[in-house]
């Protein structure tokens, strides 16, 4: 048999050789995985939580007491308004412009009296919250939203409410809006197309009875002012200067049938002063004095027979 000859370039080099594992010593033995921990039991987790819920309950209430039943939130917003204000007086971030927007008819002396700052002061001491509750105090303001521009600059922008109606009362004319909130004293002549409310109650009222003239629109732009009697119903005059009286109970029910009578009959343009539906069964009119008396009704003279 011929012997097996390795070749020199066919031995492997030490580099190449495939490492083998130590030799492991005598006597030993492969270490054992380590114990797996038992998981808690359901009761014992439900006791923690329940120990933690009481533990957070405790706190927040300690917490909440102490917020409400001392001063402590008032001190400390009047330290870090102190704090503020000194510290931007002293880097000299100063109120240098007030940016207003929004404003259509709020008056602007009613605004500055509001808001009450100068040029010249710390801009970070305002306090914004105070000021934009003292903006939202003026009658015309609904919402106002107010924030600081640093360096310099006040951001004020304010929603206005709806002028609706002129209400008279105790010889003084107040614009109000739909809610009867009033907006301003004073007749101002730039709404005077506004229907005049006339009486005590009227402004409370004023968004039933504009619910009630929208039934019929056109009918509504011809109603001059409404008199609220007694507090209790209305007495609505046209241009033509017919008053039409309203029932206390259903006045809606009332100017469905006002509309119904004048476009059918056309009371409303007849020589009348004033038209009382406040019964449902009935129709009571008085004429102007203008209006012509109706003609006399002339009864025919009964003819004598021939006696016989």
């Amino acid at each position: 048999m011929r012997p097996l000859v390795v070749l020199p370039e066919d031995r492997p080099c030490a580099p190449c050789a495939p490492a083998l594992p130590p030799a492991r010593p005598k006597g030993y033995c492969r270490p054992l995985p380590p114990a797996r921990r038992r998981p808690p039991s359901v009761l014992w987790r439900r006791i923690r939580l329940a120990l933690l819920f009481i533990a957070v309950a405790l706190v927040g209430s300690s917490g909440a007491y102490v917020w409400f039943r001392t001063d402590w939130p008032a001190q400390a917003q009047i330290a870090a308004q102190e704090f503020l204000g000194e510290a931007g007086a002293s880097v000299e971030l100063r109120l240098a412009e007030v940016n207003l927007r929004g404003r259509v008819h709020t008056p602007l002396e009613m605004l500055a009296e509001a808001v009450a700052v100068e040029r010249g002061d710390p801009i970070l001491s305002l306090d914004l919250d105070t000021l934009r509750r003292r903006v939202e105090a003026i009658g015309w303001v609904k919402q106002a939203t107010v924030w600081r521009q640093l360096p310099d600059t006040l951001h004020i922008e304010i929603v206005e409410r709806e002028p609706f109606a002129r209400w008279q009362i105790d010889g003084h004319i107040y614009l109000i809006d739909e809610t009867g909130r009033v907006l301003e004293d004073g007749d101002r002549p730039d709404f005077a197309d506004r229907l005049l409310l006339v009486g005590a109650g009227a402004s409370d009222k004023a968004q039933d009875l504009l619910d009630m003239l929208q039934i019929d629109p056109v009918l509504a732009a011809r109603v001059v002012h409404a008199t609220r009697v007694r507090g209790r119903r209305w007495d609505i005059a046209f241009d033509n200067g017919v008053i039409v009286r309203l029932p206390e109970e259903n006045p809606e029910q009332a100017w469905v049938r006002l509309i119904a009578l004048e476009q059918s009959h056309g009371l409303l343009r007849r020589d009348l002063e004033m038209v009382d539906l406040r019964q449902d069964d009935r129709l009571i009119v008085r004429l102007s004095p203008e209006a012509e008396p109706p003609p006399p009704v002339v009864t025919p003279a009964k003819k004598t027979g021939k006696r016989t």
